[in-house]
């Protein structure tokens, strides 16, 4: 269903895919650990279509930003946050800022259990960029600290880091980027673990000719450097999957040369062997549009996004009205051969995928959207609804979806806010952002955020 009210925020819903994560600088105090209070356990009833078991409202008195989200192997959630200020959860400290009138900026890493239960939390100085989790359970934060900090390991330099925590956010190591010989200026958007326990970083690396283009980094399970791959033409790299022979999936957008057809940005996905060489490369076929995630399990790779010309896909054309935008679903198998497409909702803003035939997309739609099981009731006039779509990874069919009504705020800019969906292999889900209004998960609502008018939350839903 198209709107004509999309058009105005078109530009602005294109722009969120080459968001770069520029943070202020930090420097600060050594690791702190909170221990939560008791558990509080979730109720287990219910149907299994996508139903909240839990939310949580992550609450700070300044302006906390969303970083990353990930299960680990039994099904536990890691996500990582900024902030320069305290923030809490239900069972309460959750970032400790550092002290003192020069106070850095914190960010922090928490895990969670099945039933919402926060298990540990950490606080560091600096602010990080991406997280993710190995399947042993190990947590991999990248971040930067201008001014240099200790992360528990003794003193680094100033620059990007990556840190490694154990499976109770134990310090286990950390490197610092530019020692590893990668560029102080490659901005970082997803990391990957793979089946080895080595950390791939995907973003955009600075090239004096053509700008900025997309790129990967691997690093092993020690914190040694192995490679760094640069596309050769302009754009960025906003997702990165790794599949179970260690191959990677990137994607983002590209800027093809102007002739003879003229192309503002074209969504990608490019697979590369473990080493680091290409194998093949597929482009979505419109003339505007950029990819924000991708995810890979079986014979399956999704990609999810946004465009706001038509986008043609094994000869179906989805259609788009002019000035507005579309989100996107395409799915190939792993040898790049295009199996399917789907597009509803105003932006696809990320996907993940379970063992059991799942793919669950978040995005933001505008009232009255059919994202596949009929309009969608969410707040008149705003494209900043969210919806949870789950989908067949094999045909596409959809299995449930989800609208949560977010009405605009008169907070300022938007596109800068972060969204992160993660599934279990079990096929259970969670989502983290930012809300800017009143909103209902389905668990009660929750009233006007504070802390300038944005606040956090983290929920789990039932697979």
């Amino acid at each position: 269903m198209l709107h004509g009210a999309r058009g105005r925020r078109a530009c602005q819903a294109l722009a969120l895919l080459v968001m770069a994560c520029q943070q202020s600088e930090a420097v600060g105090p050594s690791p702190s650990v909170e221990s939560p209070p008791a558990v509080v356990r979730a109720p287990q009833a219910g149907p299994l279509t996508g139903r909240t078991r839990w939310l949580r409202a992550l609450t700070g008195a300044g302006r906390e930003s969303a970083v990353g989200l990930a299960h680990d192997a039994r099904g536990n959630l890691v996500l990582a946050l900024d902030s320069e200020d305290a923030v809490a959860d239900l069972f309460g400290p959750l970032l400790v800022p550092a002290s003192g009138t020069a106070a850095p900026k914190t960010f922090g890493v928490a895990k969670y259990g099945t039933g919402g239960e926060r298990m540990w939390s950490v606080s560091l100085p600096g602010f990080a960029e991406v997280v993710t989790v190995s399947s042993r359970g190990h947590v991999f934060v990248a971040g930067r600290n201008p001014a240099g900090a200790d992360l528990g390991g003794g003193p680094l330099p100033a620059g990007r880091f990556l840190l490694k925590l154990g499976r109770e956010g134990d310090f286990v190591w950390a490197r610092s980027l530019v020692s590893l010989g990668v560029s102080p200026d490659f901005v970082l958007q997803r990391a990957e673990v793979d089946l080895l326990g080595n950390v791939v970083l995907a973003g955009t690396l600075p090239d004096a000719k053509l700008g900025g283009v997309a790129a990967l980094v691997k690093v092993d399970a020690r914190g040694g450097y192995l490679w760094t791959y640069a596309h050769p033409e302009p754009g960025a790299a906003t997702g990165v999957a790794a599949d179970r022979e260690g191959s990677l999936y990137v994607t983002g957008l590209l800027h093809p040369p102007r002739s003879p057809v003229t192309l503002d940005a074209q969504p990608f996905l490019l697979k590369l062997d473990p080493r680091g060489r290409p194998l093949w490369e597929r482009r979505l076929d419109t003339a505007s549009g950029g990819a924000t995630g991708v995810a890979v399990h079986g014979d399956r790779v999704l990609v999810t996004g946004a465009f706001s010309e038509p986008l043609t896909f094994e000869g179906k054309t989805h259609g788009v009205e002019p000035g507005g935008s579309e989100a996107f679903v395409a799915a190939f198998d792993r040898e790049g051969t295009p199996r399917w497409s789907r597009a509803f909702g105003f932006q696809g803003l990320g996907i993940a995928m379970d063992e059991h035939d799942g793919a669950v997309v978040v995005g933001r739609y505008a009232h009255g959207d059919d994202l596949g099981a009929g309009a969608m009731v969410g707040a008149p006039g705003s494209t900043l609804n969210l919806f949870m779509v789950k989908l067949d990874r094999v045909d596409g069919g959809v299995r449930w979806a989800r609208g949560f009504a977010m009405a605009p705020s008169g907070v300022g800019e938007v596109s800068e806010e972060r969204f992160f969906v993660s599934s279990s292999k079990k096929g259970a889900s969670a989502l983290l952002g930012t809300r800017l209004s009143t909103m209902e998960f389905g668990t009660g609502a929750l009233g006007e955020p504070g802390g300038g008018g944005r606040e956090l939350f983290l929920g789990g839903f039932e697979p």
